[in-house]
């Protein structure tokens, strides 16, 4: 028996395979996917389809622009956070080594 969670993820996949098969997505289609987009890989994923959306197209709708910039913006957050998450394991480490360096020296 598969879990919500693994439903969810599914419908969410399916979703976006329609999005990215249609020339024009709908709404009702986009909104219903975008709060189901938690995972960076999925919001990625989506923000690509509307690249491509985008770019196949001489005049973009404003409104898939809008939901790309809104996008575009999650995901650098996600990536300073990552980056930042990083930072702080390595110094974590740097001061673990430091301290065992200390330890060492002392005995």
């Amino acid at each position: 028996m598969a879990t919500a969670k693994e439903l969810r993820k599914r419908i969410t996949r399916s979703l976006l395979k329609e999005i990215s098969e249609v020339q024009f997505p709908s709404v009702t289609m986009l909104n219903r996917i975008e709060p189901e987009l938690t995972d960076p890989d999925d919001l990625s994923d989506y923000a690509e389809v509307l690249v491509k959306k985008i770019e196949a197209t001489r005049f973009p709708s404003i409104s898939l622009l809008n939901r790309l910039d809104g996008l575009l913006a999650q995901l650098e957050q996600l990536e300073r956070q990552r980056q930042q998450a990083e930072a702080s394991q390595r110094d974590d480490s740097r001061e673990e080594a430091d301290e065992h360096d200390r330890e060492l020296q002392a005995a």
